[in-house]
């Protein structure tokens, strides 16, 4: 009898581990989509899943080489006369990558140059995921984006939009004209740990936001 009761008490030990541990995942990403939309509540739903989508993908959609990079950066400044947001922004529940202002940039705090070989760095990463993982993911997240006040704007409309495009085997999106005519937020996404290491110190002593 002990040889039963002591491999079931040991699975059940680890699914209530594992129970736990998804519990306490899907508190702190519903801690981090409120804050996001009490920051952004002019935000449409597929802002909020491009928010999502970045944390995992990255800027995994671009193809650049070094002179691309610098000449993709330049031509957003050189279009954009006034640039708003913060400094930075870390990406989606976990953060694993980094929205850039492009004003850090045009402010001299950072060079076109030197942003450019980041993301281009950040941009030769491995997709983490499939689209059909994905999917499930978003789905997930989406779940509880519907209980949020505020809740994401056009809600049922950019559900059934990016549900067709992921059926498609597609998954970008852009920012929504009320995002950005609310916000005029312009951003290169970064990979955490080049951001935290060679970004991060050229512009600020400060804590890092999370």
């Amino acid at each position: 009898m002990k040889s039963f009761i002591l491999p079931a008490i040991a699975a059940f030990s680890y699914f209530t581990i594992f129970l736990s541990t998804a519990m306490n995942a899907q508190s702190d990403c519903c801690s981090v989509l409120q804050r996001y939309m009490d920051e952004y509540p002019a935000s449409d739903l597929c802002d909020v899943y491009k928010f999502c989508f970045q944390d995992i993908f990255g800027p995994a959609h671009l193809t650049l080489d070094s002179a691309s990079a610098i000449m993709y950066i330049r031509s957003e400044l050189e279009k954009s006369k006034t640039l708003g947001g913060p400094d930075y922004q870390y990406a989606g529940c976990e953060g694993n990558y980094v929205r850039v202002n492009l004003a850090l940039v045009k402010n001299g705090k950072l060079s076109a140059a030197q942003l450019a070989d980041c993301l281009r760095r950040s941009v030769a990463q491995p997709h983490p995921m499939s689209v059909e993982e994905w999917k499930a993911k978003w789905n997930m997240l989406e779940n509880i984006l519907a209980d949020m006040k505020p809740q994401p704007g056009h809600f049922a409309l950019d559900s059934e939009s990016i549900r067709s495009l992921l059926n498609r085997g597609g998954y970008t999106v852009h920012h929504s004209f009320s995002f950005n005519t609310a916000y005029n937020f312009h951003y290169r996404i970064i990979r955490r740990d080049i951001f935290e290491n060679e970004i991060f110190p050229l512009i600020s002593n400060k804590k890092k936001k999370h």
